[in-house]
């Protein structure tokens, strides 16, 4: 797949999760995506652990066919 699709594909990963990605930056190059901006959780959602919402997250977008790796730089916090 190409780059935009699996751009889509990962950000999909977010809404999925209800979580407020409106200022997250998503881009994929190359099969890596890279993560950065802020993550929110929203009225319907608070995440009470920041660290393994991340790593689940990151667990979903690694088996995304076509995704090689992630950079991710991402800052959260709850409403």
């Amino acid at each position: 797949p190409g780059d935009a699709l699996l751009k889509r594909k990962v950000r999909s990963e977010f809404i999925k999760r209800e979580l407020d990605s409106t200022q997250l930056e998503i881009n994929v190059i190359h099969g890596v995506a890279y993560l950065s901006g802020d993550l929110r959780g929203t009225r319907a959602r608070r995440v009470p652990d920041w660290k393994r919402e991340l790593a689940i997250i990151e667990t979903i977008i690694m088996t995304i066919s076509g995704i090689r790796g992630i950079d991710n730089r991402i800052k959260c916090f709850d409403l």
